[in-house]
């Protein structure tokens, strides 16, 4: 409707212009970078976030917030109210109705558990709607019980008066232990995310235990001032393999191998099944009440990559690796596996190329993803806030081949089941589908810490991540145990930083002579190469 309203000549004057990608380094395909394009869609932003705040500051009445409800009687004439039901995002609010029939003791004594629960059973009946009406799958797992729920952290309580006044008022994540609790209903209400995000790969691994790749040669290490650390016997992996590659304790940190397909950090609607909450909980059955209760990760990875993960036990080694990462020249050396996709085969002589030198591009960090990369600073800074990234590509391929071929010319190839197992075994064509000819395995060390800066730069490059769906990677789907879920072939192999030690008075961690190296020397798609390599 906005480019409707305006005329030919003025439309065209305000056209924006794509930079098409056909340089080594040149700009990310498809991002906008017309100044007065951007000056419009900034105008409209702001009318939009001018609109946000006039409708947060007006007070809203809180019996429209009711109007409409779906209503369950219980005993005692208790009745509960539930708005939200066929919400997209699967998001519910439910109180006990004040204004019922029943005694104040009756309702004082109507406990959070059963409120959920009631929830829970309509949000079924709506799920038995939709397998009969649409034919829909729906998995058990999708809908958790009310105990579970509050097990995942998928139910908060907030204040009817405070959000009448104020949207982004302030609500509290509920836990198990307050599933008897009896809150008073003239003024609370429970928002109930009763469809939450899983991340099922969270219980395909023991957090307490060691992986498996320190048991084997070059597959995984850890050295401390050169010294190869061993595994304790009651770290063993037994059946699960299990996440941890070092741990101290007395410096406040561990190094875990983290699994693809689960976030780092809670998300509003799962609290339960992240790498902070699994790991955290490791400890706490191991260390019991003199666990840690820091637990914080301070370089951040996407929910989709696997690779090595700094974890924080201590707030003091937080301080310090940050200022490492902060530095003018970085403390922290990092180091990234990636398999990106080859659309043409003279892509991988120009990308050979490339290897030991740095590229430089530049990233708007406001814009939103796929964030925009250019291979200059736009002259006009106003457009967003563009930051410098620079990262080095270290080596392509591997001993043998170079390049693997992902045709799907012939249904019997390697090729072909190599491309249905990097991507989507359901689709017929998943490279052709792409424009993606060969995937090549690269290292890439990065030389600064921006948003997305290797996802962006290969992209930048014509190289786009496999698994990366929003520069242009495709989709890598896993399934396992009649699960689902996303895997992005980047992940960390290489960290090193100086050991930091305490300093005098024991109140912060200053760095030592002593190195902490770390390497991680396979990734999920080896297996993949290595069965591609041998069929010839």
């Amino acid at each position: 409707n906005y480019w409707k309203k305006q005329s030919s000549e003025t439309a065209q004057q305000i056209k924006p212009t794509r930079i098409i990608n056909n340089s080594e380094d040149g700009n990310m395909t498809g991002r906008y970078l017309n100044p007065q394009h951007n000056r419009h869609n900034k105008e409209r932003s702001k009318s939009f976030d001018t609109q946000k705040l006039r409708n947060r500051s007006q007070s809203i009445d809180k019996a429209s917030l009711w109007k409409g409800a779906l209503i369950k009687e219980l005993d005692n004439n208790v009745v509960v109210q539930m708005v939200g039901m066929d919400s997209p995002n699967h998001t519910v609010y439910a109180r006990v109705d004040p204004d019922c029939a029943a005694t104040a003791e009756c309702l004082k004594s109507v406990p959070l558990g059963k409120v959920i629960e009631v929830m829970v059973d309509e949000g079924w009946r709506h799920a038995v709607k939709d397998i009969l009406e649409k034919g829909l799958h729906v998995e058990n797992e999708t809908y958790p019980s009310a105990n579970e729920l509050l097990k995942l952290g998928s139910v908060w309580l907030l204040n009817e008066a405070s959000y009448c006044t104020d949207h982004n008022a302030k609500a509290r994540r509920l836990s198990e232990s307050d599933e008897m609790d009896t809150p008073d209903w003239k003024d609370m209400t429970l928002r109930v995310h009763y469809v939450p995000e899983r991340f099922f790969v969270a219980h395909e691994v023991d957090w307490a235990k060691y992986c498996k790749g320190l048991l084997l040669d070059g597959c995984t290490s850890a050295y401390v001032d050169g010294v190869k650390q061993t595994v304790p016997m009651t770290g063993l992996p037994d059946k699960k393999d299990g996440v941890r590659v070092y741990e101290n304790d007395e410096i406040g940190f561990a190094l875990l191998n983290k699994p693809g397909g689960m976030p780092t950090n809670s998300t509003k609607t799962n609290h339960a099944e992240d790498v902070a909450s699994m790991y955290g909980a490791s400890l706490k059955e191991r260390h019991g009440d003199k666990a840690t209760k820091h637990i914080s990760i301070p370089m951040r990875a996407n929910t989709e990559e696997n690779g090595l993960l700094l974890v924080s036990t201590k707030r003091e080694f937080c301080t310090y690796i940050n200022e490492q990462l902060a530095a003018e020249n970085c403390g922290v050396a990092k180091t990234y596996k990636c398999l990106v996709c080859i659309k043409n085969p003279s892509d991988i002589d120009r990308i050979e190329k490339l290897v030991n030198k740095e590229l430089t591009h530049w990233v708007n960090v406001k814009s939103a993803c796929p964030k925009t990369f250019t291979r200059t600073k736009p002259t006009n800074t106003k457009l967003g806030d563009w930051q410098k990234c620079m990262m080095r590509i270290t080596s392509i391929g591997d001993e043998k081949f170079r390049a693997a071929c992902v045709s799907s010319k012939y249904n019997d190839s390697s090729d072909y089941t190599l491309a249905h197992r990097l991507w989507d075994p359901r689709m017929e064509r998943p490279a052709e589908d792409l424009g993606v000819s060969y995937v090549m395995q690269v290292d890439v060390q990065l030389l600064t810490t921006k948003p997305h800066q290797i996802r962006g730069q290969m992209a930048a490059l014509g190289c786009p991540i496999v698994g990366d769906v929003a520069y242009g990677g495709g989709s890598c789907v896993m399934r396992m145990h009649h699960h689902m879920w996303q895997r992005m072939a980047v992940q960390l192999c290489h960290l090193e930083f100086n050991m930091p030690e305490w300093n005098e008075d024991k109140t912060a961690l200053v760095a030592a002579d002593k190195k902490c190296t770390f390497h991680l020397n396979t990734a999920w798609w080896t297996e993949y190469l290595n069965d591609y390599e041998r069929s010839f």
